[in-house]
């Protein structure tokens, strides 16, 4: 399995229960190669990650919601955006810049168009950006960005990346964060505590990408402590919850077993000091 099989499963997973991720669009990227990884993928790790993964995304969808409600014209930054479709369930001011591996974007991007053009989607300004965080420099990820920005506020989002990176890569992203963010704006971000480590469930996560991973494609098996977060010293933590709580608010109709019992995965809202 290679990293951007893995944003077909996350799409997938979001179209499974659109009542709580609020993703009318994610059955878009539905197709059958994703349907027949997914009875392995739920049997030999956990049932409950569709609903995990749409739980995640309806968290940021309602932070990125009130944030753009104050400033309309502001931009979205989407770090590792994946097949996530937030761009067109928020308002049509917003400016999207799209950031991914350069498959990924060209894909999303071609069939992106194709669905604007058709009515499929509704019409939204997006910016796509091909880099691979692992490979690029800081320095040249600020000065394409600068390309696609205004003076106008920012959401910045890392969702289902920093499992992926090391930390000398994760530390050079949000050091690049803080220098292309201004004072008040909002940092979405999405990482394992390292106490997920110690669950039967995170263990068979490690078991089935070591199982099914193409060999090109390696990557980490990042965890961050909270203390990550608390001790950036470009920006203060507003919100530091997870999937688990999130479905308290969002998914009360839903049973899940206990906390240790899930891939539950930390969700923190920073602002720009």
């Amino acid at each position: 399995m290679q990293i951007h099989e893995t944003a077909f499963i996350i799409s997938t997973y979001r179209s499974m229960h659109p009542e709580v991720s609020k993703d009318p669009y994610a059955h878009l990227w539905n197709n059958s190669k994703t349907d027949s990884l997914l009875p392995e993928i739920l049997d030999f790790i956990s049932e409950h990650e569709p609903l995990l993964h749409s739980l995640r995304n309806r968290f940021f969808l309602e932070e990125m919601t009130a944030f753009f409600e104050r400033y309309p014209n502001a931009t979205l930054l989407n770090f590792g955006a994946g097949f996530s479709m937030y761009q067109f369930v928020l308002p049509e001011t917003v400016q999207t810049v799209e950031i991914d591996k350069e498959d990924i974007v060209n894909y999303k991007k071609e069939k992106i168009a194709a669905w604007m053009k058709d009515g499929t989607l509704p019409k939204r300004k997006i910016n796509y950006l091909s880099m691979d965080f692992n490979t690029i420099a800081v320095n040249k990820i600020v000065h394409e960005l600068t390309k696609s920005l205004t003076d106008a506020p920012t959401f910045i989002l890392l969702e289902g990346v920093l499992f992926f990176l090391n930390s000398k890569t994760t530390n050079e992203l949000f050091q690049l964060f803080g220098a292309i963010q201004k004072s008040g704006d909002l940092l979405g971000s999405v990482s394992y505590d390292p106490q997920v480590q110690t669950t039967d469930v995170y263990q068979k996560l490690l078991a089935y990408f070591d199982k099914n991973n193409d060999t090109n494609d390696t990557f980490a098996h990042q965890t961050l402590p909270v203390s990550f977060y608390q001790n950036l010293k470009e920006y203060t933590l507003l919100k530091n919850t997870d999937e688990f709580e999130t479905a308290r608010v969002y998914a009360v109709n839903y049973k899940l077993p206990k906390k240790t019992e899930v891939l539950n995965e930390s969700l923190y809202i920073l602002k720009k000091n």
